[in-house]
């Protein structure tokens, strides 16, 4: 995957932000991607990046994103 494909970890803001909106505890958003609440934590610190699929994952099973892009044109 070159360079300019690769996927980039989304910005604190839009970890916390996007944790905010589905009305979840920090806690309970690192369970919705099986990882540690520390993770988590350091994630929207931003001691360290979120791996941008892990972010995916959460939008979809928090229906931030839907699995089909056709169904947001409909």
């Amino acid at each position: 995957m070159s360079e300019s494909t690769k996927q980039q970890s989304p910005p604190v803001a839009t970890i916390r932000d996007a944790r905010i909106v589905a009305g979840l505890t920090q806690t309970e958003a690192a369970q919705i991607v099986r990882v540690s609440l520390r993770a988590w934590q350091r994630w929207e610190a931003g001691d360290r990046s979120m791996p941008p699929g892990l972010f995916e994952l959460f939008m979809l099973k928090t229906g931030q994103w839907p699995l089909n892009e056709q169904t947001k044109a409909e």
